[in-house]
């Protein structure tokens, strides 16, 4: 059975590839530090089987955005120039060995969960962010409602009320 936990000690990270350099690294180096600090949170993709084994991972973090930098439909809406609240994919990846197979939209429907449960929580969010690495990236990420920002068509955001949407239809 997969499940989604916070990444801990229990966990293998040194045998994680996920064919990228740069994520390999973070989760292996740098993941772990960055909780300890407050910077952002990992959650790794495991199976109950085989629990020391990560089959993927994503790192959740908080942002500023520049009203302005916003698709201007959203834009209109929201105070002018306005530094506001968002909630960031950090990185998102799944070991090579297991690609393919739908972990990575597992993964991200895990994430949008944990943001929404935080617009519960604390009821300021104007969306979720993401920066696709490239447009292979970007087109999975739009599959799933991801909008472009302004001027940088590799950063992308789900608006608050997609979020909220989804979870709805979500729990059916």
């Amino acid at each position: 059975m997969l499940t989604v936990e916070p990444l801990g000690l229990l966990h293998d990270r040194t045998s994680f590839d996920c064919g990228v350099d740069a994520l390999n690294s973070f989760l292996q180096k740098t993941a772990r530090q960055h909780k300890e600090k407050g910077l952002s949170n990992t959650f790794v993709l495991v199976d109950k089987e085989q629990p020391a084994t990560i089959l993927g991972f994503f790192t959740l973090s908080f942002l500023e955005i520049d009203s302005s930098s916003l698709p201007v439909q959203h834009a209109k809406k929201l105070p002018n120039n306005a530094r506001l609240p968002g909630a960031k994919l950090a990185r998102l990846a799944v070991n090579s060995g297991c690609q393919g197979k739908g972990y990575g939209a597992l993964l991200l429907a895990n994430a949008i969960q944990r943001v929404v449960g935080t617009i519960s929580l604390s009821g300021a969010l104007t969306g979720f962010f993401v920066d696709a690495k490239d447009e292979q990236a970007k087109r999975f990420y739009q599959h799933f409602g991801f909008i472009a920002l302004r001027d940088e068509s590799l950063k992308l955001f789900l608006p608050l009320k997609t979020l909220l949407e989804a979870t709805v239809k979500a729990r059916g």
